[in-house]
């Protein structure tokens, strides 16, 4: 076919298409394989995802979400793909989990250093690693010149972006030197680049000639946010000043700028982190003094560089088991996380009526992260990372364990959604049945017309025959098929599954012992565990989609 259609006109054809197409695309023709790997190729691919966003499910509106969870054997690190419509009913329903290729050496979770145009950018004990989620590559990136053994006592801080102008990913790593010490800053920082095109590391000496002089990086445990090419932090005055402001570095040129905060936030004692919600620099402010009313302001510029642009977007309480403020939804609603009776949960606030509700996302507080869903091609000619190797040889009852941690947290997720729409459909079917009752018998064929496209299973017993329309057997019929949906709902709420003796052959997983306790016996293999596990969470993903066929059908009823 190449022999017929000109090989530019091949390439803007490719280019259009999602990443998971182009890797099977690899596979026609050596010719092909050479053309989709090629750096000029994933630039003009990349080039023609951030003007035309494209991804391998559907094009659906996905985020991704990262979801440490906790174990006191093994850190479990999952990346999930979520749906997030950006509608008010929106349900954040999970559509895919991306396997993590990297394994810690330590018992810790990787450092997220942050998240830009699709690549994860990651640090573990002095390592660096590029992961793009899409194509499933990730790569180790060669270590920096600067280290303790060459300069002695240093503090470091790191901040990751992509620089539009040169199609290229960039690491930026900021060496501060020390004296005695450890906090007193003797000199202008050292300024180390890595470029992912190059592929090395670079001293910038002119760079940290920019740094503003008297200001230093305010610790966060959120990483740097990068917007059209720049690096933001917040910063704070080194010695006898309360000044703040919002340091800068452009990817581009490679210089320090300062951008004033509102007068607002300009001296007053909070806990301050950059971050882009929306499009928009983005100010997350907490207020910890006062632990009984302690709250985040969410501050945005909406013309980038004018100071007097800054304005409030919201505020939000951080009493009552909520901790933080992990970004914005399409729709508005701000993501947290806080602590509910099982661990660390997502959830998603109102700031118009003042709701929270959960999403059912569980994991290690100071670990989420949520972010748009991006496809490309950058890695895909490069060379993968190693992965680290323990030690010690993980046993199987490891091995087995994570998993079967993996599945419970998927089975409790599974049931939040199925109370929430099981007490949603309930209230349905009450005013489906007052609607019905006062239709004639015209009215019920036309319903009855509607229903045919939906399984006969699910379609309440009235309906599925030519016959007067019965209100009561209505309710009746449509109410055993909810109590059968639900009899399998309830079932979370027995100790094999959410007590307190949640377990994996008498090992419980939150790191206690059990004697007989969890859900299964001694005698029960750890195989038996799994597939238990397994089956319970197909059954709970059947019924979640029965009790959606259920909404759809009352839903039809009534309107």
């Amino acid at each position: 076919m190449s022999d017929f259609i000109p090989e530019d006109v091949i390439v803007d054809i490719l280019s259009r298409l999602p990443t998971k197409s182009l890797i099977r695309f690899r596979s026609v023709s050596k010719l092909w394989k050479s053309l989709i790997t090629s750096p000029n190729f994933i630039n003009s691919h990349l080039n023609q995802s951030l003007t035309n966003p494209i991804n391998s499910y559907d094009n659906l509106p996905l985020v991704i979400v990262r979801q440490c969870v906790p174990n006191p054997y093994i850190r479990l690190e999952h990346y999930k793909l979520f749906v997030d419509t950006g509608e008010e009913e929106n349900t954040f329903d999970e559509y895919l989990e991306i396997p993590f290729p990297l394994k810690s050496r330590r018992l810790h979770y990787h450092y997220l250093m942050g998240y830009v145009r699709g690549l994860f950018c990651l640090w573990e004990h002095d390592n660096i690693f590029l992961w793009n989620p899409s194509i499933r590559k990730s790569i180790s990136l060669p270590k920096p010149g600067i280290t303790k053994k060459t300069h002695g006592s240093l503090i470091d801080r790191l901040g990751f972006g992509y620089d539009s102008r040169s199609n290229d990913y960039k690491v930026v790593r900021i060496v501060i030197l020390c004296g005695s010490d450890r906090f007193e800053d003797v000199e202008a920082p050292l300024v180390q680049v890595y470029s992912l095109n190059v592929g090395s590391w670079k001293m910038n000496r002119g760079a940290g000639e920019s740094f503003p002089i008297g200001f230093r990086m305010a610790y966060s445990q959120n990483f740097t946010s990068c917007l059209e090419g720049v690096l933001h932090w917040a910063a704070e005055a080194t010695r006898n000043s309360n000044e703040r402001l919002v340091l800068s570095f452009d990817l581009c040129d490679e210089v320090f700028k300062t951008i004033q905060l509102p007068n607002d936030l300009a001296s007053a004692k909070l806990d301050i982190t950059t971050s882009v919600c929306g499009g928009f620099l983005s100010l997350l402010c907490e207020d910890n003094l006062d632990r009984a009313n302690k709250s985040c302001s969410i501050w945005i510029m909406k013309e980038y560089g004018v100071v007097d642009s800054w304005y409030k977007c919201a505020k939000v309480d951080l009493t009552g088991g909520i901790k933080g403020v992990i970004g914005i939804r399409k729709n508005g609603h701000i993501v947290l996380e806080g602590y509910t009776t099982q661990p660390w949960e997502l959830s998603s606030y109102d700031p118009r009526n003042k709701e929270i509700k959960n999403l059912g996302i569980y994991g290690a507080l100071g670990h989420f992260h949520v972010d748009t869903y991006e496809e490309n091609l950058t890695l895909l000619n490069k060379t993968d990372a190693p992965v680290s190797k323990r030690g010690r040889k993980r046993k199987d009852s490891t091995q087995s364990l994570m998993e079967a941690h993996a599945l419970f947290t998927d089975v409790r997720s599974l049931k939040h959604k199925i109370v929430i729409l099981k007490e949603r459909v309930e209230r349905k079917i009450e005013v489906a049945c007052e609607v019905v009752a006062k239709r004639g018998h015209q009215q019920f064929a036309e319903v009855h017309a509607k229903l045919q496209s939906y399984p006969p299973q699910c379609i309440p017993k009235v309906f599925r025959g030519d016959e007067e329309i019965n209100s009561t057997r209505l309710t009746a019929t449509s109410q055993d098929s909810v109590v059968n949906d639900c009899d399998v709902a309830d079932k979370f709420s027995h100790d094999r599954i959410l007590g307190r003796g949640e377990s994996v052959k008498g090992k419980h997983l939150n790191g206690g012992t059990s004697a007989g306790q969890g859900f299964c016996s001694k005698d029960c293999s750890v195989n038996e565990d799994l597939e238990f596990l397994r089956k319970m969470k197909a059954e709970y993903a059947e019924t979640l989609e029965n009790f959606s066929r259920m909404d759809q059908i009352v839903e039809t009823i009534i309107t």
